[in-house]
């Protein structure tokens, strides 16, 4: 899981800073260990590789409710951190658990899904797994509110142990990325000399990313004389959605717009802050997010933000926002020709952009985990 993983080294980096005096024991994937390992040496945290080949399934299972309770008495632990979404549950120490991932709440996911034909038995088997975890934890946090009342009308929250606490973000690390994305300087220099306005979208290709609402406003932008090259990190072969993947293209085909659509594939994370500075507008169309990533990135370079109108995307951007019906094409484009078209416009949302970004610190983020850590410990 990318997300998590990319959760993991953010926390453990701030880990020594937070906790000087704590021991941490991190189980990870044996193939994340050298991830980890890149980082300076921290001496108050071990690695130990999760023993087995499959993360999901069986194994997961067996892990998580035999092999992590025996851990915890052998290591003498005094806190569980479940970060993923799924947890232990008959925990003989307290356990904090982190809901992730929004798939497994959204009525909209279960919605498309459903209209595409695809299965919901894996979705619905995980969030059993994730509300069980939920009742068996003696704290559960949510990235936001959005989030949090997703899950809500599964599970009465009301008497439990609750928290939001927003994800954080590292500045130092982004803005000074000095790798340029490689071929594509002088690409974007030559369409912004010819007028062309340039779209991003940072992730890979998923059904709930709604890619397809991207595609299906440049149309409208088109017939209103408003050029623009979407800019997007997406690629047949990192996506596992193929077949819907292959229906936008054809669908890009038949709109006369797979011109104006640029997948540059992946893109290097000490790259992205080039590719964020020359864009001129960030669009994120999603209609299931727990947080947002990308969001705060676009935001800490300073760029105007269109989202999907969906509370979670409300909730991380603010006032830095313009908002768009979520399934409505000519809506997106309408947002973005607006604010494409304002110059004051598009420096009011580059301000707020700069403010809100400030608001997002994973140092700040692991220090407020680290307590929750200990009123855990202290209640138990």
């Amino acid at each position: 899981m990318g997300g998590a993983l990319t959760y993991l080294l953010n926390v453990v980096r701030c880990l020594p800073q937070a906790a000087p005096a704590d021991r941490f024991t991190v189980f990870l994937p044996a193939g994340a260990r050298d991830k980890l390992e890149s980082l300076e040496r921290r001496p108050n945290v071990t690695l130990i590789d999760y023993p087995y080949a499959a993360t999901g399934g069986v194994a997961r299972n067996y892990f998580d409710q035999v092999v992590m309770p025996r851990e915890l008495g052998a290591r003498q632990a005094d806190v569980l951190f479940s970060s993923t979404g799924f947890g232990t549950f008959v925990s003989p120490r307290p356990q904090v658990l982190l809901i992730r991932n929004a798939a497994y709440f959204s009525p909209d996911f279960r919605s498309m899904y459903r209209k595409l034909g695809r299965s919901l038995r894996r979705n619905a088997m995980r969030r059993h797994l994730s509300l069980a975890s939920i009742r068996a934890a003696d704290v559960t946090l949510f990235p936001t509110k959005a989030m949090q009342d997703m899950v809500q009308p599964y599970i009465d929250l009301t008497k439990r142990r609750t928290r939001v606490l927003p994800y954080g973000f590292d500045h130092e690390a982004f803005s000074q990325g000095k790798a340029t994305v490689p071929g594509w300087r002088e690409r974007f220099e030559t369409w912004k000399s010819e007028g062309y306005a340039l779209l991003l979208n940072v992730s890979t290709y998923a059904v709930h990313k709604n890619f397809e609402t991207l595609i299906e406003a440049l149309p409208h932008l088109k017939a209103w004389g408003r050029k623009v090259k979407l800019l997007t990190t997406t690629s047949r072969e990192k996506t596992s959605d193929k077949a819907e993947y292959d229906a936008m293209v054809r669908r890009a085909e038949a709109l006369g717009v797979k011109e104006d659509w640029v997948e540059l594939g992946y893109v290097p994370y000490e790259a992205l802050h080039a590719l964020y500075a020359a864009a001129d507008l960030y669009v994120f169309p999603s209609f299931t997010e727990s947080f947002g990533h990308s969001l705060v990135e676009a935001m800490a370079a300073g760029l105007p933000v269109a989202a999907a109108d969906m509370p979670v995307n409300r909730e991380v951007c603010g006032q830095a926002g313009r908002y768009f019906d979520t399934f409505d094409p000519m809506d997106c484009a309408r947002v973005v020709e607006d604010v494409l078209g304002d110059a004051e416009v598009r420096r009011q949302l580059s301000n707020a952009s700069l403010s809100r970004a400030q608001d997002f610190s994973w140092p700040r983020y692991t220090a407020q985990l680290v307590e929750i850590f200990r009123e855990a410990a202290h209640r138990r």
